[in-house]
């Protein structure tokens, strides 16, 4: 029976990453946008399957944080991991992280597209708090983007 577990993110996870990415993306973060956040000191986490020690990274969360603050600048599961609780599994480890930092806002931004996000999102307590018109390249013309946050967790 493999085991999920949730671990910082490495250098050698980015090719996962980036298919992952890749693969759930219309317009997907570069190898060099996941490198420059390693070099901003972004946080990267992971959730792995350990498949008798083979881990197969099925999810990430890239966290930037300024003082009590985070932002989630990027969160993808895998398509074939995808509506099997994953999502909800790592979003609950992020912010468990948080608490224990004492970060006393969460802010993530997301398509207004994006309904499962959105849903995902809303069932931990995010609120919408402002749009931003036009702010996504979309496939045909832009789309907004929806900034939510959450505050007491």
């Amino acid at each position: 029976m493999a085991q999920l577990l949730f671990r910082k993110m490495t250098k050698a996870d980015l090719p996962a990453v980036t298919k992952i990415e890749n693969d759930c993306q219309s317009h997907p973060w570069t190898l060099l946008q996941f490198l420059d956040g390693f070099n901003a000191g972004h946080h990267g986490w992971v959730a792995c399957q350990d498949n008798a020690g083979r881990e197969e990274v099925m999810g990430f969360a890239i966290v930037a944080t300024v003082l009590d603050e985070s932002m989630l600048l990027d969160f993808c599961v895998s398509p074939k991991f995808q509506q099997m609780g994953f999502g909800k599994r790592l979003m609950t480890f992020i912010l468990e992280r948080a608490r224990a930092e004492n970060i006393v806002q969460f802010v993530l931004e997301v398509r207004a597209s994006n309904r499962p996000a959105i849903a995902l999102y809303e069932s931990f307590g995010f609120k919408k708090i402002s749009a931003r018109k036009d702010y996504y390249p979309a496939k045909i013309g832009r789309e907004d983007g929806l900034v939510y946050s959450l505050s007491s967790f």
